[in-house]
């Protein structure tokens, strides 16, 4: 049996994939079925996400929080049942049942994707060049309570790689119809590190914060990160800081790489984010021991803000492209 290895299991009633690294003590495990969900990601037998409560608890609750979810078509946030593409509006549905909303705004929140059941795997690989790695298809077009609300036709797939001490989540869009689509998704990853909260650290690479008022929709104006939120360029205690902070204009080094770092006394997580993810939200919650760097292909509420002139970056993909775009989480300490 090789170092990189990838099982397929039954865990309280779901099909779960589970990808090893036994050199690197590292695993990784996927519930398909369960809006694709990262679940568990360990070094040395430690979790580094948010440990999850039960899947049957996680389906309930309906928040997302924990793991890595994906938050797809759109990212965070939509300011109307409504949103706008090209000119064009299109409506939310939400008799449909499923999208979230988010209090006290009731607002669309976090996509349609991240608790659908529809999710296949189609490939399963473990080798010593390659890594141990699994890929998920989501055949969006297929189901007409997912075009009601984006009538995009696409494919959507998800590739989780271990290898080389790092996690990558490699997303891969293809845009099927005869129209231009726009992409805009983003991943919501829960980290738990050790030692007190008031001693983790955050960097934040990035240059500019996204100004938004109470209601976390970004009116579109910037402001250095360092005015918002002094030291998170370097490596910023959160103390007794709630945080909640979209960023972009990121800095990258020279493999064109965003290197974001969250740390406690020991434990360290880094995730990069390749050119195609744009814009990064830091969420440091008072109330519970966990810290998020999420990773979007644009900022929240992306549709609307491009119709009313506020963004110029929204990604657009014409009929027959693929968006391909990636990050990486590399755990130490643990």
């Amino acid at each position: 049996m090789g170092n990189f290895s990838v099982a397929k299991k039954k865990e309280q009633g779901h099909v779960t994939y589970h990808l090893k690294d036994a050199k690197r003590k590292m695993a990784f495990s996927l519930a398909p079925d369960i809006g694709n969900w990262g679940y568990s990601l360990k070094s040395n037998g430690k979790e580094v996400f948010y440990p999850r409560p039960t899947f049957e608890q996680y389906i309930k609750e309906r928040g997302l929080g924990y793991g890595n979810p994906l938050m797809a078509p759109f990212a965070n946030r939509i300011d109307q049942d409504y949103y706008y593409f090209e000119g064009r509006k299109y409506l939310l549905n939400g008799e449909l049942g499923n999208f979230l909303r988010t209090a006290p705004t009731n607002y669309p929140i976090h996509g349609l994707l991240a608790y659908d059941n529809r999710w296949e795997v189609v490939k399963t690989s473990a080798s010593e060049a390659a890594g141990a790695a699994v890929t998920s298809r989501m055949e969006f077009y297929k189901y007409p309570d997912l075009m009601a609300q984006f009538p995009f036709a696409h494919v959507h797939e998800v590739m989780y790689r271990l290898k080389g001490g790092k996690l990558e989540c490699a997303t891969k869009i293809t845009n099927l119809g005869n129209s231009n689509m726009p992409v805009h998704f983003g991943y919501h990853p829960y980290f738990v590190l050790d030692g007190p909260r008031e001693q983790w650290t955050l960097h934040v690479a990035a240059k500019k914060h996204w100004i938004v008022p109470p209601t976390l929709i970004p009116t579109g104006e910037l402001e250095p990160a360092e005015t918002y939120l002094p030291g998170c360029t370097g490596d910023l205690k959160l103390e007794g800081s709630y945080i909640d902070a979209a960023f972009t204009e990121l800095v990258r080094d020279k493999d064109g790489l965003a290197r974001f770092v969250v740390a406690g006394a020991k434990r360290k997580v880094e995730i990069d984010f390749d050119k195609e993810f744009t814009s990064a939200v830091c969420f440091a919650p008072l109330q519970w021991q966990y810290v998020c760097v999420e990773p979007q292909t644009g900022p929240t509420n992306a549709f609307n803000l491009k119709q009313e002139g506020k963004i110029s970056d929204l990604r657009v993909l014409e009929p027959g492209k693929v968006f391909q775009g990636s990050f990486w989480f590399t755990p130490t300490g643990f």
